[in-house]
C-alpha cells in the first residue's frame, strides 16, 4: 500500500542518517584514528534497527566493519534505534540518559560505552568556515 511504502521510505531515509555519520567517522578514522584509539582503547558493536556495525578502536588507526560482528571480538555492545544513534552522534542525547530512558541497551563494558560521546563527535561532518 502507499503508505506501508512511504513508511518504508522514511525507514530507509533515517537508516541512511546512522551509515552517513558512520561513514564520517570511518572518514575521520583516516585522518585521527591513532587519537581515537588511544581515547577508546576498545571494540564497539551497534546493533542499530537490526543492521550491525563494528568499530574497532584498539588497534592500529582504527576500523569500521559494516556488517560484521564477531571479528575482532567486542568489549561493549550497543543496541539502539537510528533516531537514537544521530542524537547520540550529535550530543543531543548522552549516552547516560539513553541508557536510563531505555533507548540504549548496553552489554558488556559499560564505563567503555560513556567514552562513545567524544569519538561519535569526531564523526560530525565538520562544518567548513
Amino acid at each position: 500500500s502507499e503508505r506501508e511504502r512511504e513508511r518504508e521510505e522514511g525507514r530507509r531515509r533515517e537508516m541512511a542518517a546512522s551509515t552517513e555519520l558512520l561513514k564520517g567517522l570511518e572518514k575521520a578514522l583516516e585522518s585521527q584514528g591513532e587519537k581515537l584509539v588511544k581515547m577508546f582503547k576498545g571494540v564497539a558493536l551497534f546493533k542499530i534497527d537490526g543492521k550491525t556495525f563494528l568499530l574497532d578502536l584498539k588497534n592500529g588507526k582504527g576500523k569500521i566493519h559494516f556488517d560484521r560482528t564477531d571479528d575482532p571480538k567486542p568489549d561493549v555492545t550497543l543496541t539502539m534505534s537510528d533516531d537514537v544513534f544521530v542524537k547520540l552522534a550529535s550530543g543531543k542525547l548522552q549516552p547516560q540518559m539513553a541508557f536510563i530512558q531505555g533507548k540504549l541497551k548496553i552489554s558488556g563494558n559499560i564505563a567503555l560505552s560513556m567514552k562513545l560521546t567524544p569519538v561519535l563527535k569526531a564523526a560530525q561532518p565538520k562544518a567548513s568556515l
